[in-house]
């Protein structure tokens, strides 16, 4: 009897053992029901203040180069192509020979041209001597009256028959002329599109080759209707000059360049917008030395002033985030926690400074890295960026 009551003292004893075990391992469930969840660690995040500098606001627009002249050859008579004067892709100037079309065929033209001139010349010298002859007679009664108005008649006609013959010959002398063509302007010729001995069309389609000026060259983009009543309002305030009268300095920037080195100047609007797009088209022309870089056809950036130099506030590109159609920038409040703040760009300025136009005061602390850990109402750990990081952030 003591040997079952012993076992059986030993296995309720060998559970307590077990549960006791157990509570130390997990803990007691009451005491950890008594304590809060840890707050997550405050995330590090660069902030900066918004840059104010003294500088003019500018809008810009995509827009394309074309030619300030072009010129597409094409031959005026038709013949054989006897020669070419030029090389492919060369500088030619005003009057330059570029063809010659064989010219035997309209050498002979202009000959019998010219004999018809002198047959019609020698005819006219012998109705003026009838004319002379019949009004002697006409005086002495020995010829009728209507014998000379006859030969009057026939003066008058010989004297077309010249003017006719003449002018025949003037036509055949400028097709002679024609055989030999040369280049109207001046620029760079394209390559031709004919060889020697081929047979040339005049009054059709077929093009020769192309001439184009290289400099000066004009920029030609469309603006909104919007960004028209924006300048013209100006204008009538009399705050900018007219757009289209030569005085309005644009700049330019190429596909690969960073800054708006390119400067010309507005020297045309179109008289109407167009209904499709609602937008305007404007021209700028640049006359400087462009070391063969601004080409007919290539793309571009045009920066036009909408102001006068003032201050202007200016932040980070890369510090500004897209929620649909807005732009947006974090912002950390004097709790550290971060704000989300709307705001209304304008134009892209040096090195990813982004002018703002409204929406920022000049105190607000800008998250300008450790944008993924900004969260809307999340606290951060802010930290000032540094002078050289941040002169370099903001352009400076």
């Amino acid at each position: 009897m003591n040997n079952r009551f012993d076992a059986k003292k030993s296995h309720y004893f060998t559970r307590f053992l077990a549960l006791s075990l157990l509570l130390t391992a997990v803990g007691n469930p009451i005491a950890q029901a008594d304590k809060k969840p840890a707050a997550p660690p405050a995330m590090p995040v660069t902030v900066a203040q918004p840059e104010i500098r003294q500088m003019a606001e500018f809008d810009e627009f995509t827009g394309r180069f074309e030619a300030y002249q072009q010129v597409a050859i094409q031959a005026q008579v038709s013949g054989y192509l006897e020669a070419i004067h030029f090389t492919d892709g060369q500088q030619v100037e005003a009057g330059d020979p570029l063809f010659s079309i064989d010219a035997k065929p309209f050498q002979a033209l202009v000959d019998v041209a010219s004999a018809e001139v002198s047959r019609a010349e020698s005819q006219q010298i012998l109705a003026d001597l009838e004319v002379k002859r019949a009004q002697r007679l006409v005086k002495k009664n020995a010829m009728p009256q209507e014998e000379l108005d006859g030969r009057l008649a026939a003066v008058r006609s010989a004297n077309a028959d010249v003017k006719a013959a003449k002018a025949a010959l003037k036509t055949a002398q400028l097709n002679l002329a024609y055989t030999e063509i040369s280049a109207p302007i001046s620029g760079r010729i394209s390559d031709r599109k004919i060889d020697i001995g081929n047979l040339i069309q005049s009054g059709g389609s077929q093009v020769l080759t192309t001439i184009v000026t290289h400099q000066p060259v004009y920029f030609v983009f469309d603006v909104a209707e919007s960004d028209y009543l924006k300048y013209q309002r100006r204008i009538n305030q009399g705050q900018q000059s007219h757009i289209a009268d030569g005085t309005m300095e644009v700049k330019v920037r190429l596909l690969d360049e960073a800054e708006f080195t390119h400067v010309g100047k507005l020297n045309f609007i179109d008289t109407q917008l167009d209904q499709s797009t609602s937008t305007i088209r404007l021209r700028a022309v640049f006359t400087e030395s462009n070391e063969g870089l601004l080409l007919p056809g290539m793309f571009g950036r045009v920066q036009i002033p909408v102001s006068e130099v003032k201050p202007t506030m200016l932040i980070p590109d890369k510090a500004i985030l897209s929620d649909m159609a807005n732009k947006v920038v974090m912002t950390v409040n004097q709790d550290n926690v971060v704000v989300p703040k709307p705001i209304t760009l304008g134009a892209l300025g040096k090195n990813g400074m982004r002018v703002v136009v409204s929406g920022l005061e000049n105190s607000d602390r800008i998250v300008v890295e450790g944008l993924l850990r900004a969260r809307p109402g999340a606290k951060v750990a802010p930290h000032e960026a540094e002078p050289s990081s941040t002169a370099a952030t903001r352009g400076q």
